[in-house]
């Protein structure tokens, strides 16, 4: 039997991911819509330049307008992903009430989220950082920037204006992925996906804190696969508090799951009162498992080429060497460190 809130937990942070997908490609065309018209802007700004006549403390006022179509371009960005999220609190705090509405006893009161609520608590809390506008910000002023940077160092090497703005846009043989413009998708990317997962977790712990008299203990789940990160496989399955303290190991919450770091795919569930594991299998890369089976123990299980694909060839080979657990090679704060380190580490335990 599959543990239905684990594994409709993890089905949803699969479909989250396929969700981000499309919001993701939503805030991209957001930016195309400007791409065209700051190009000839760029270009237009650029007519009469040459390396010659080029001077760096002009370069601001020729820019004025790729400035302010680049700002426009940010803001709009913004606002259509704040929009998502908004949309996106509701889904999620709905999921989580008839997640538990269908487990718990019928004598159990499940109380829902405010949206809006948790839509503010989740702007007004800092994600990886900064609040997400501070992030939106970063993005606008270092895609500036690099464009400024490009054009000054551009014009010092002797190059044409054609050759910068084509460095800028990118080829049309390559679709203008190889343009700087591009970067500045990857940092999309980064921060859609971190808003989403941020958003996500921030709506379960408002939910686990409105509902405490049924809920207790929590459980870390990452994805079994081989793109966990480190920090998330340090901490899969194991328990926390709900004041985020560990239970029967040393490992921190830190920022939690779905903000641990960027792009974090680790998602939580609340055990009933009174529970104190689960029951039945759990989805992973290669099939179903025991629910209650850790990254660590998956892992064990897994070829070699997939045990050196999470932990690098040369901490692969000494895993299975010596014996070890993937957990050695990670610290109590479930961050990583290298072979050096744990080989001092180790000099350490011995002289002691």
């Amino acid at each position: 039997m599959i543990d239905p809130i684990l594994n409709e937990t993890i089905r949803h942070a699969i479909n989250t991911t396929q969700y981000g997908n499309f919001v993701l490609a939503k805030m991209i065309r957001i930016l195309n819509l400007t791409d065209a018209d700051l190009i000839a802007q760029l270009t237009g700004a650029l007519a009469d330049v040459d390396a010659d006549t080029f001077k760096v403390q002009r370069l601001d006022r020729l820019l004025k307008s790729v400035s302010e179509l680049n700002a426009q371009a940010y803001a709009a960005f913004y606002d259509g992903l704040t929009q998502e999220l908004q949309g996106f609190v509701g889904l999620e705090g709905q999921f989580q009430y008839d997640l538990y509405k269908a487990v718990a006893p019928v004598t159990f009161s499940i109380v829902s989220v405010v949206p809006e609520q948790v839509y503010a608590a989740a702007m007004s809390q800092p994600m990886q950082g900064r609040l997400l506008k501070e992030w939106a910000s970063g993005l606008r002023d270092s895609r500036l920037r690099r464009i400024k940077d490009t054009i000054a160092i551009g014009y010092t090497q002797g190059k044409t204006t054609g050759d910068i703005v084509r460095e800028i846009r990118g080829t049309k043989a390559l679709n203008y992925a190889d343009g700087l413009l591009n970067a500045s998708r990857n940092d999309i990317d980064a921060i859609v996906r971190t808003a989403l997962s941020h958003t996500a977790q921030t709506t379960r712990t408002r939910f686990y804190d409105d509902n405490d008299d049924i809920l207790g203990d929590l459980v870390w789940v990452s994805t079994l696969d081989g793109r966990t990160s480190h920090e998330c496989r340090a901490r899969d399955g194991l328990r926390y508090t709900k004041e985020n303290k560990p239970i029967g190991h040393s490992v921190a919450w830190g920022a939690g799951p779905g903000r641990l770091h960027w792009r974090c795919r680790s998602s939580s569930i609340a055990l009933l009162k009174g529970q104190k594991r689960l029951t039945g299998t759990r989805s992973a890369a290669d099939g179903p498992v025991d629910v209650n089976i850790s990254y660590r123990d998956w892992l064990k299980q897994q070829k070699p080429e997939v045990q050196d694909e999470v932990l690098g060839k040369a901490k692969g080979a000494r895993y299975r060497k010596d014996g070890m657990s993937d957990a050695a090679f990670v610290n109590d704060k479930g961050l990583s460190i290298s072979l050096k380190e744990l080989a001092a580490r180790d000099a350490r335990m011995a002289a002691a």
